[in-house]
C-alpha cells in the first residue's frame, strides 16, 4: 500500500526532529520507514500511524539514528578522501603530471626574483592562509544562508583541520630553516615540491566537493543548494 504525500511529510518531519538535519540522509530514513509501513498497511490499514513511526525508531537501532548517523559520516569521508587522494595521484601521471610540473617550474621561476629566499617562503605561506581563510568562509558562508544541508556536502571538521594542519607544518618548515638553509638550493626545491603537493591536494579536495554538488543536483534537481 503506497503512502500518501501527507503520510511521507510526517515520516520526514518526526525524523527531522530526532536531530537528522542532513537532507540525504533523511531521504534514505524516510525511504526505509516508508517501506516497512507500506508492507505493515497491507496487513493492517487500521494501524496508528504515528505510534507505528515511533515504533519502528525504537526497532532502529539501540541508540536511535546516531549510530546510523556516524556511520555514514564515517563513509562519506572515507569516500571523500579517497576520491580526493585518486585525483592528487593523477597528477603524477601523464598527461597532469605536465600540469604539476608546470605549477613547479612557475613557482621556481617566481622565487629565482627574490634574493632572500626565505622572504618568498612567507609569501607563500601568506598565499597558503588566504586558502585556509576561503575555506572557512565558503562554510560561514553556505551555513547562514540556511540553505539545505546535505552530508556529503558537509565540509568536514577533519578535512579542515587537515588542511589547517598541513599549511601549519609549511609555515614550521619555514620557520625552523636557519639562514644558511634558504641558500641551499635543494631545501628550496624540496619545500617547493612540499607547497605544490599542498595546492594540488587542496584542489584535489575543492574538484571532488564539486563533482559531489553536481551528483546532488542531479539527484535533487528540486532542492536549492
Amino acid at each position: 500500500m503506497e503512502l500518501t504525500t501527507s503520510q511521507l511529510i510526517q515520516i520526514d518531519n518526526y525524523v527531522s526532529s530526532c536531530g537528522i538535519k542532513y537532507y540525504d540522509v533523511r531521504t534514505e530514513i524516510v525511504d526505509h520507514f516508508a517501506n516497512i509501513l507500506e508492507e505493515k498497511l497491507v496487513k493492517n490499514p487500521d494501524l496508528d500511524f504515528k505510534k507505528e513511526i515511533i515504533t519502528i525508531h525504537r526497532n532502529f537501532s539501540d541508540k536511535g539514528f546516531s549510530s546510523l548517523l556516524e556511520e555514514k559520516r564515517k563513509s562519506v569521508e572515507k569516500k571523500f578522501y579517497k576520491l580526493s587522494l585518486k585525483h592528487l595521484l593523477s597528477f603524477f601521471k601523464l598527461p597532469r603530471i605536465i600540469i604539476s610540473g608546470a605549477l613547479f617550474y612557475i613557482l621556481l621561476q617566481v622565487m629565482s626574483l627574490f634574493k632572500n629566499k626565505e622572504n618568498f617562503f612567507f609569501l607563500v605561506y601568506f598565499f597558503a592562509i588566504l586558502l585556509v581563510v576561503r575555506i572557512f568562509y565558503q562554510n560561514w558562508r553556505y551555513k547562514r544562508k540556511n540553505r539545505t544541508s546535505f552530508l556529503v556536502l558537509n565540509k568536514t571538521e577533519n578535512f579542515l583541520q587537515i588542511i589547517n594542519f598541513v599549511f601549519i607544518l609549511f609555515n614550521s618548515m619555514t620557520n625552523f630553516r636557519s639562514e644558511q638553509s634558504f641558500v641551499n638550493t635543494t631545501h628550496n626545491y624540496i619545500q617547493l615540491g612540499f607547497f605544490v603537493i599542498l595546492l594540488l591536494f587542496y584542489w584535489s579536495g575543492e574538484y571532488v566537493f564539486y563533482q559531489n554538488k553536481m551528483e546532488i543536483q542531479k539527484q535533487y534537481p528540486n532542492v536549492i543548494l
